[in-house]
């Protein structure tokens, strides 16, 4: 009868614990550069294999330098290809997958010179307020939840 008890404390404390559906920000946004993979509409916020391109390129390699990396400090650096690089303060809320950027200011470079990719890149960064994500990839949502730049982690991306 003790060992019964014991198995089933032992699932009770299994079963709170697996109820906390608050996401690991620092296991998602830090400790790696994340690549832009393109611009995307939906009308399904909650399918995870939701999205319709809507720029167009012709391969990855044609959003090569477009950049962002999260640091635990709060710190957010976006590098751009046209020697343009940015940073900022980011902060999310796991449990609501709200996000924003702050404190907008230029490291190098002349904002600008921006145009194209880098130009919706850096105007679309300013606008985020929500995200979804995991460790291999992040979406960042405008306010309608129609619209978002899905990011990929660098390391993964073939050259």
């Amino acid at each position: 009868m003790k060992s019964y008890r014991l198995l089933l404390a032992s699932l009770c404390v299994l079963l709170f614990v697996g109820c906390d559906r608050e996401d690991d920000i620092e296991g998602i946004f830090t400790g790696k550069v994340w690549h832009m993979a393109g611009f995307y509409s939906t009308t399904d916020w909650d399918n995870p294999n939701m999205g319709t391109p809507i720029s167009k390129y012709n391969s990855h390699s044609d959003l090569e330098g477009y950049n962002v990396e999260f640091f635990v400090d709060g710190m957010v650096v976006v590098t751009f290809p046209q020697g343009c690089k940015m940073q900022g303060r980011w902060e999310a809320d796991g449990r609501e997958r709200t996000f924003s950027i702050s404190e907008w200011k230029v490291v190098t470079g002349d904002p600008a010179v921006l145009v194209g990719y880098a130009k919706q890149m850096y105007d679309e960064l300013r606008k985020v307020t929500y995200y979804q994500g995991n460790s291999n990839y992040i979406r960042l949502f405008d306010q309608s939840r129609k619209y978002f730049m899905q990011f990929g982690d660098l390391s993964k991306f073939v050259k």
